[in-house]
């Protein structure tokens, strides 16, 4: 099987600030220039992923950058040769003419690996089938903020690869490189996530956004039809409306971009979405109420602001009643259909 390849945020020439966690504000300067290698579900694009690097203050990507200066860099090909004349103690260079090279030889990989290259550290990590270097590479890669780094050590915890099984560190292991844009890293964590926690859905929302569909689409159904027997999910229903919306074109007959099963997946797909807007705009009404409620019996306009906050803060739980309110939306729908059956 092919080796997949992740570019990193870290370990390819984006940024991240060494030895420490990602964070929500911290976690990406540019935009991830995964088109280098055509991975992390995205076509192989060189030229944008070297424009991309451009913009990026990381060391790494001024290499980049400045390797592919003055030289016509469009091809595997052309930038294989750029990197491979870079001489054997480069760490980037190796790792990227081994990336895009045959594969066959692996000792280009190991020396970038052996002089501290997070990106390789992690690529290593995934060959080794033995357990203990497996998880030796992984905690190396990771430590450095290596995205990929965080996935396999994730693996190693979720599986005991060379460690004791530990599937609360995996969690946030998966959480961190979920962070940084790891499309395969949003699927596993979503997986460990209880099935009652709507951020699970946040995160298969996402994936399925970036092109990994399967777990979103296989247990969504599952869930709308949980919410039409009665069941209280929700929130869940809201999540998956949320992760829904703006991702489903009837006029082309996508979902996630995808044409796969549209007819079937159409129907349960546009009821979360109305379920999430539906709540959105009871959010927005309750906020409306609120401030004329403040307004009327004077209060203070920080406070007014505050509670509205708290009120629109609380909207994932879902908890207005717009059943009602949907009934009465659909009838408003169907009546230019009826009247135009009464002309007839």
């Amino acid at each position: 099987m092919k080796k997949s390849i992740f570019l990193t945020t870290n370990g390819l020439f984006i940024f991240s600030q060494q030895q420490r966690p990602p964070s929500r504000h911290s976690s990406r300067v540019v935009q991830d220039p995964r088109h280098f290698f055509g991975e992390n579900c995205v076509s192989q694009n060189i030229p944008l992923a070297i424009e991309r690097a451009t913009s990026c203050a990381h060391p790494d990507a001024h290499r980049l950058t400045n390797a592919c200066a003055g030289k016509d860099v469009v091809t595997r090909e052309d930038a294989k040769g750029v990197f491979s004349s870079l001489g054997q103690n480069d760490p980037l260079a190796l790792c990227i003419a081994f990336a895009l090279g045959d594969r066959g030889d692996v000792a280009p990989l190991l020396r970038s690996a052996e002089l501290g290259f997070a990106f390789a550290q992690a690529w290593v990590a995934e060959l080794k089938t033995r357990g203990e270097e497996k998880f030796k590479f992984a905690q190396l890669a990771a430590a450095q903020g290596e995205r990929d780094g965080f996935v396999l050590l994730g693996c190693c915890l979720q599986n005991g690869y060379g460690c004791e099984k530990r599937l609360d560190k995996a969690k946030e292991n998966f959480y961190l490189a979920s962070e940084l844009g790891h499309v395969a890293a949003m699927v596993y964590f979503g997986r460990l996530l209880d099935k009652s926690d709507p951020q699970r859905w946040r995160w298969w929302g996402r994936a399925a956004a970036l092109g990994s569909r399967w777990d979103f689409w296989m247990n969504f159904l599952n869930q709308v039809e949980l919410f039409n027997s009665g069941s209280e999910n929700v929130a869940i229903m809201f999540a998956i409306g949320k992760a829904l919306h703006g991702r489903v074109n009837e006029e082309e007959g996508t979902i996630f971009n995808s044409k796969n099963d549209f007819e079937f997946f159409f129907g349960p797909a546009k009821q979360a979405i109305a379920f999430y807007e539906a709540q959105i705009k009871a959010t927005k009404d309750a906020m409306h109420t609120w401030t004329q409620v403040g307004i009327r019996f004077n209060i203070v306009k920080d406070v007014r602001k505050l509670i509205a906050k708290l009120i629109w803060d609380s909207r994932e739980e879902a908890s207005y009643d717009v059943s009602e309110r949907r009934e009465q939306e659909e009838h408003e729908e169907q009546k230019p259909d009826l009247q135009k059956k009464a002309r007839k």
